[in-house]
């Protein structure tokens, strides 16, 4: 948390949580940002301070043979800045900590296993990500099952352990 509140500042709060799991064989994602910049009013030179970052942390060691994130800094200033692209190879439970309009993807899974990376978001009090997470970009989705309970669950894995169909 010192970092993000060096970031951020004392009032930094958590917006997002979640894992993000690669699976063996998984492509290249497509270069992007979590956010776009905000909005400079007429002033090209203006950059914000950072308004919200996201911290990595990986649940197993990330290698290139992984699927690592790339990332491109300073885009967080310039989103098409070109510059050398970093990517680090971070051990399983350490943290990276990124500004949330930083250029990044992530790489392939050409590994065995699968990748699982717990991503955290936080952001200062006034911003909301209205990016990521609006109704417009899912309105599309199906509607989310009912969960079965306990005991059908332990019905369904029976009826599969005992050679039934899944």
């Amino acid at each position: 948390m010192p970092l993000v509140r060096a970031a951020l500042g004392a009032d930094a709060e958590l917006t997002h949580l979640g894992c993000m799991l690669s699976f063996p064989g998984s492509a290249t994602q497509p270069w992007h940002s979590d956010g776009p910049h905000m909005p400079s009013h007429g002033d090209e030179r203006f950059v914000a301070p950072p308004h919200a970052v996201n911290v990595f942390v990986p649940l197993i060691d990330l290698h290139a043979g992984s699927g690592p994130t790339e990332y491109v800094p300073g885009s967080h200033r310039d989103f098409d800045r070109k510059a050398a692209v970093v990517t680090p190879s971070v051990l399983a439970g350490h943290a990276l900590v990124f500004d949330y309009r930083l250029k990044h993807r992530g790489m392939a899974n050409s590994g065995a296993a699968e990748r699982p990376l717990l991503y955290l978001t936080y952001a200062k009090p006034f911003w909301l990500d209205v990016y990521n997470f609006d109704r417009k970009r899912y309105a599309s989705l199906p509607e989310v099952a009912m969960h079965a309970s306990r005991a059908e669950r332990r019905q369904k894995r029976q009826k599969v352990l005992d050679g039934g169909v899944q």
